[in-house]
């Protein structure tokens, strides 16, 4: 009897020791960032986390704890403007992003005992946990996708983006690109001793899923079942985006932002400039990398433009937010409470800004019919929308009901640590 006591107490002691875990991402803020908090939680639990990512990316991962791998990748010397339009070009891009991923993960690591990968470069991710045999669990910064909702066909089966929602057929033929990327992905098994048919590892479900939206925003939500655990977004520390001050006055702050990485919108910028000209309300403009800021001319004195500010601080103040429809974007939104004019400037961001009218957070515009005066007025009405404020708070209820950071890591230790 004492026997069998010490063995289970001794398999719930390696069960719940920490573990070594490697997260996977490529260097796109949009699906780095929503990572942070988790490796944060993870690594104050005492697990031993490598992250492994561009150089680019190295010094905000590095804040969380976790020990900095990096790859030599591409990602940024994409041509953008063809990755927001043509899948194919998006998924040859996001494959040579695992393959040397794969180079560097099996040359500078050993003894890893669980796989934490972002979506967007799953094929690293399931390579790697068949080729060690341990297990993993993905990450899912957007709309999760099962047998009833495609995100992937929701972005690219509406090529005029004026649907109302996502369209639910899928289309008729295979279009060429899926034969081989189905190759590329068969090669890069073979090139790691895995055995897995391409189409099995490029389209299964796996056992964790981490979407970091809460169940409330996702298509079909109903529909998934326990292999998703929709966390909502997970919020730490964003101190690398500087600083923010709150404006002086009563002003209605109006949060402006179109992305990291396709944001190359000088045009629409400047509508929003024009826009707020005169205004009773205070404009907060971040441009990252995309713009510059001296491109935009004189500034009116309710016009503050940045490269970056922490969002979550200013929409803490804000009274409404202007996005391309960038979901981690229009998840702080919501988190606080804030309405969306969605101006989706890429096939990625259409699903998101449908969705966002769809529940009533919201209007949308398209790209081509943006100026001052459209601006104005879509502003105006959400504004003084009372239902649209109070749909933002319901949704921002469910957004904090997720469990956020701490669920996903529980959930990580769930099945990461007592399944190794």
């Amino acid at each position: 009897m004492i026997a069998v006591f010490r063995a289970a107490v001794q398999s719930w002691w390696e069960s719940t020791m920490p573990r070594k875990i490697l997260f996977l991402c490529h260097p796109d803020h949009g699906h780095v960032i929503p990572t942070l908090a988790i490796v944060s939680e993870l690594a104050s639990r005492g697990h031993d986390v490598s992250y492994l990512t561009a150089p680019s990316m190295r010094d905000i991962v590095a804040r969380t704890g976790a020990t900095v791998l990096t790859y030599d990748s591409h990602y940024r010397d994409a041509d953008f403007t063809r990755l927001a339009e043509d899948p194919g070009y998006l998924m040859g891009v996001l494959l040579d992003e695992s393959e040397a991923m794969l180079d560097t993960a099996v040359s500078e690591l050993d003894g890893v005992e669980g796989v934490v990968y972002d979506t967007s470069v799953l094929y690293a991710g399931r390579i790697l946990g068949r080729r060690w045999e341990v297990p993993s669990a993905q990450t899912i910064p957007f709309f999760a996708s099962n047998e009833k909702f495609s995100y992937l066909n929701a972005m690219y089966n509406d090529p005029d983006g004026d649907g109302d929602r996502p369209a639910a057929e899928k289309p008729a033929e295979l279009p060429e690109w899926v034969g081989k990327t189905m190759q590329r992905i068969g090669r890069l098994c073979h090139a790691h001793g895995v055995d897995t048919p391409p189409h099995e590892l490029w389209f299964e479900i796996p056992e964790c899923s981490l979407v970091t939206i809460p169940r409330e925003f996702q298509y079909e939500g109903d529909s998934f079942d326990g292999r998703f655990t929709f966390v909502g977004p997970c919020v730490g520390e964003r101190d690398f985006l500087g600083e923010w001050t709150p404006p002086q006055g009563e002003d209605p702050v109006v949060l402006v932002s179109l992305g990291a990485v396709f944001n190359e919108h000088e045009d629409i910028f400047r509508a929003c400039v024009e826009a707020f000209r005169g205004m009773p309300w205070h404009a907060v403009l971040t441009v990252a990398e995309g713009t510059d800021p001296e491109s935009l001319g004189a500034l009116p004195d309710n016009v503050e433009v940045h490269r970056w500010v922490p969002h979550v601080t200013v929409l803490e103040h804000a009274s409404l937010c202007v996005t391309h429809g960038g979901m981690g974007t229009v998840m702080e939104a919501l988190r606080a409470g804030t309405p969306l004019v969605c101006v989706p400037t890429s096939a990625l961001d259409r699903p998101t800004a449908w969705r966002v009218r769809e529940l009533g957070l919201g209007t949308m515009l398209s790209p081509s019919d943006v100026t001052p005066d459209t601006l104005v007025d879509a502003i105006r009405s959400v504004l003084a929308d009372r239902a649209a404020a109070e749909n933002a708070a319901r949704m921002s209820k469910a957004v904090l009901d997720s469990g956020g950071a701490v669920r996903a890591a529980d959930r990580l230790e769930e099945h990461l640590v007592r399944r190794a």
